[in-house]
């Protein structure tokens, strides 16, 4: 068991990550925001919370539990933190009490939870029962099988950072090409990797929220316009089609102008990647994820897989619910890989 190394920090956030998922949200903790591939800062906790149908929502929380956190000048970083994610609310959590702090942070759009709750919080949802974020990491601290550049740490701090900037196709389809890994090193290992298998958890639970924040946009539409979004959106990305073909036309162009390509080349290129993206069966995803049930269901699978993939004692695939194992069967079948060996 990993010892924290942020004591009170570590605690504090913790127990809030505890109460946020308690009250119903996916909470995800310490997100790195990165720019360019700089490090800019970390968030301490990003919630996301299914309101409606159609409505999702999204908060970054700041949390500080030094006696001298110097609060209001958190609420104007956790302002313009929120401005820089687009998320919908921002919070500031805080050992300080005074009113004139509660007042500011409401003046600016931010809430304030303050030393009262903070202390609560702790008492209430103390870290035992799953897998603090330090555990977890100490967890996958091993070797990557099919691809030894991979540092598991790393590559967590990746995938989680992309909840920040890419909740649409285009992280859909990046979350999914992360599951595919997860499978073949799952395999690879004999199926004995644990850090395999929650990491495989925690992906499917990001691609699922970031499929159910997508949808929110057409889920009201018919069932068949429903289905050719998403096998669109699977296929060619946030762009769509069109998109895609103003690409291959550019490339063509490009190497037209460079006297590397001619007419027969440029149709050549046009045919191979028609060619690449009808071998792609989107529709597979497409038609599944298109019925409202399925639709209705993301967030409280996702929830569900997080929970998995932080729970003391791991569940192996073949263990999950038969409503999990339809969701990893499904990307099983998609990347044409055999459910059976899987699950």
């Amino acid at each position: 068991m990993v010892k924290p190394t942020g004591d009170k920090g570590y605690i504090a956030e913790e127990a809030l990550r505890g109460y946020f998922r308690s009250a119903g949200y996916f909470a995800v903790r310490g997100i790195p925001l990165t720019y360019r591939k700089f490090d800019v800062t970390d968030v301490d906790l990003w919630l996301y919370l299914k309101t409606s149908t159609l409505t999702a929502d999204r908060t970054c929380v700041d949390i500080k539990s030094k006696r001298t956190p110097q609060a209001m000048e958190r609420v104007l970083w956790t302002r313009g933190l929120k401005e820089i994610l687009r998320v919908d609310r921002a919070i500031v959590v805080t050992p300080d009490n005074r009113p004139e702090t509660r007042d500011f942070g409401t003046a600016h759009g931010v809430g304030i939870m303050q030393g009262d709750f903070l202390h609560l919080a702790i008492a209430t949802f103390p870290p035992t029962g799953r897998l603090t974020e330090e555990e977890f990491y100490s967890i996958i601290n091993t070797a990557c099988i099919v691809d030894s550049k991979i540092e598991w740490r790393s590559w967590f701090k990746r995938l989680k950072s992309r909840l920040l900037d890419s909740l649409n196709f285009d992280g859909c389809n990046k979350f999914l090409v992360q599951t595919r890994l997860l499978l073949d090193e799952y395999l690879a290992s004999s199926k004995s990797s644990v850090a395999s298998v929650r990491l495989l958890y925690i992906a499917i639970a990001y691609f699922l929220i970031c499929l159910d924040y997508t949808s929110r946009s057409f889920v009201h539409l018919d069932l068949s316009v429903r289905a050719s979004i998403l096998t669109n959106g699977f296929r060619y990305g946030e762009g769509g089609r069109q998109r895609t073909d103003d690409v291959v036309q550019m490339a063509t162009l490009v190497l037209a102008e460079a006297g590397k390509a001619d007419f027969l080349s440029a149709e050549t290129l046009r045919i191979e990647f028609e060619k690449q993206t009808s071998d792609y069966p989107a529709e597979i995803l497409g038609e599944y994820f298109a019925k409202g049930e399925s639709l209705k269901s993301l967030f409280g699978i996702a929830r569900n897989f997080e929970e998995h993939a932080y729970a003391k004692t791991l569940l192996l695939p073949h263990e999950i619910s038969s409503e999990q194992k339809a969701i990893l069967g499904l990307i099983c079948d998609f990347f044409r890989c055999d459910r059976k060996a899987i699950i």
